[in-house]
């Protein structure tokens, strides 16, 4: 007879899956049952450990970090997907909201449109003080 399949988690998957059963609201007893720990202390041993690992994660390169990010958009709106093409409001929503937030991170909006008279002022503002430089290097200043 094999290992069942909670055996064969890793320690660190089982980490993690505790983690995201606590950030769901599930109490210990209940995440000590799915996961396979003893008992609810367990549980809160493990999910402590997790936000410890977590933490320590924090210090990623925002890259990383904004990948991941990515990924847990495309997972969520995978999982509404279906039902937001039939025509679910609510998931509709929710993969709305998974696009505009991709958008967001990977600054994908088309580019905002400036001020012409601001753009120009600024040019002229640097005309002004490429002159007065100019004078300056005329009259014996250094530049």
């Amino acid at each position: 007879m094999g290992a069942s399949p909670k055996q064969r988690m890793s320690a660190v998957e089982r980490r993690i899956q505790a983690l995201q059963l606590h950030l769901a609201g599930v109490d210990y007893r209940t995440i000590a049952k799915q996961v396979g720990y003893a008992d609810g202390a367990a549980a809160q041993k493990a999910v402590d450990r997790a936000i410890e690992e977590s933490i320590a994660r924090g210090h990623e390169d925002i890259d990383t970090i904004r990948t991941r990010e990515v990924l847990r958009y495309n997972r969520l709106q995978a999982a509404h997907w279906g039902k937001a093409v039939k025509g679910d409001t609510k998931a509709s929503e929710i993969v709305l909201k998974c696009m505009a937030g991709r958008e967001r991170l990977l600054d994908l909006a088309a580019p905002k449109k400036i001020n012409i008279q601001a753009q120009q002022l600024g040019d002229e503002i640097l005309a002004v003080l490429a002159d007065a430089a100019g004078d300056d290097v005329a009259h014996g200043a250094s530049p």
